[in-house]
C-alpha cells in the first residue's frame, strides 16, 4: 500500500510541477513544497523530521531548476525525497546504488513529464504514471525498517552491554516481524508497545548523553574529606549508595529489556497459533487420500473385468 501511495503521490507532483507557473508564484510554491514533503513522506515510510526536510528542500530545488533544466530538476527532486530511506539501506554499496537510480529515475520522470506538458489528456495523464513509475525505481533497493533503524542507532550510542544487547534484540526482532500474520486487535497492541520501546530508547540515548563515562570515572575517584569531630553528622547517602539518575537509568534499561522480550514472546505466540491452525487443516491431504482410494478401486475394478473377460466360455 506504500508503494502504491507513492506512485500516486508521484504522479500527483509530477503531473502538477510542468503545470505550476499557472498558478501563480505563491500558489506553485506552495503546492510544490507540499507534494515534495508528502512524496519524501512516503517514500519513508514514516513521518520522520529529515523525510519532511528533504521533501521541502527537494521542491525548492525543483522550483529552481525547472525552468533552466526539467531533467535536473526531477532528479534533485526525487533525491531528496529519498534522502531519509538512503540513511536506512545497511551497505554503503547499495547506498550508493539508491542515490543513483533515484538520480537517474528522478531525471527521466523530470524531463519525461515535461516533455508532453502540450499533449492531449490522456497521453498526458500516461506520461505522468510513467514519471512516477520511474520515481518510484529506488524502491526496489531494500531499506530498513525505520524502528529497526532507530533501536540499532540507540544500541550504537549506548554504553551499557546489557541495554545495548536489548535494543540490538528488538531491532532485529522488528526486521523478522513483518511475516507474522496479526489480526488487527493485536496489531495495534503491538505497534503501541513498540512506540513505547522507541520512546525509551531515545530517554536512554539522552540519559547517556547527559552522563558522560569521562565524568562518572572522575566522581568515583574524588575521595571524600574527613568530617571533623566537631561537625554535625553529614545526612548525605554514603560513598557507595547509587544516585537518583543511576535508579532512573537502571529503571529505564530494565523497562527496554522487559518491552523486548514482552515483544518476542507476542510474536512468538502468534506464530505458533498460526503454525498450529496450518497444521491442524488436513482437508486437502484428505481430498488427496480420498481421491487416491479411490483411484485404487477403479483400478482393480478395471483389472477385475478384464480378468472375467479373459476366462474361457
Amino acid at each position: 500500500m506504500k508503494k502504491i501511495a507513492f506512485v500516486v503521490a508521484a504522479a500527483s507532483l509530477f503531473a502538477f510541477a510542468p503545470l505550476a507557473n499557472r498558478f501563480g508564484p505563491v500558489g506553485a510554491s506552495l503546492a510544490l513544497v507540499w507534494f515534495g514533503v508528502l512524496l519524501a513522506i512516503f517514500a519513508s515510510g514514516s513521518i520522520q523530521s529529515l523525510a519532511i526536510g528533504g521533501g521541502a528542500l527537494g521542491a525548492f530545488g525543483s522550483g529552481v531548476l525547472g525552468s533552466v533544466s526539467p531533467t535536473a530538476a526531477g532528479a534533485v527532486l526525487v533525491a531528496a525525497a529519498f534522502a531519509e530511506r538512503t540513511t536506512r539501506v545497511r551497505s554503503r554499496t547499495a547506498q550508493a546504488v539508491h542515490v543513483l537510480v533515484a538520480l537517474v529515475g528522478g531525471g527521466f520522470a523530470g524531463a519525461l513529464s515535461n516533455a508532453y506538458t502540450t499533449a492531449s489528456l490522456p497521453v498526458f495523464v500516461v506520461a505522468a504514471v510513467v514519471a512516477a513509475v520511474l520515481a518510484s525505481l529506488p524502491l526496489l533497493v531494500e531499506a530498513d525498517d525505520p524502528v529497526a533503524h532507530a533501536l540499532d542507532q540507540a544500541a550504537a550510542l549506548v554504553g551499557e552491554l546489557g541495554t545495548k544487547r536489548s535494543l540490538q534484540d528488538g531491532a532485529e526482532l522488528r526486521r523478522n516481524a513483518h511475516e507474522v500474520p496479526l489480526d488487527r486487535a493485536t496489531a495495534a497492541r503491538v505497534k503501541t508497545t513498540w512506540q513505547s520501546l522507541l520512546r525509551l530508547a531515545e530517554a536512554r540515548v539522552r540519559l547517556e548523553r547527559t552522563r558522560p563515562q569521562a565524568l562518572l570515572r572522575i566522581a568515583e575517584q574524588i575521595t571524600p574529606p574527613a568530617a571533623s569531630a566537631d561537625a554535625p553528622a553529614s545526612t548525605s547517602a554514603p560513598p557507595g549508595a547509587p544516585s537518583a539518575a543511576d535508579a532512573v537509568l537502571g529503571m529505564v534499561d530494565q523497562r527496554i529489556a522487559e518491552h523486548v522480550s514482552v515483544l518476542a514472546r507476542a510474536y512468538t505466540a502468534v506464530d505458533a497459533v498460526s503454525a498450529a491452525r496450518i497444521g491442524l487443516d488436513d482437508s486437502a491431504l484428505k481430498n488427496v487420500e480420498s481421491m487416491g482410494e479411490s483411484l485404487d478401486e477403479v483400478s482393480r475394478a478395471i483389472v477385475e473385468v478384464r480378468a472375467e473377460e479373459r476366462l474361457p466360455g
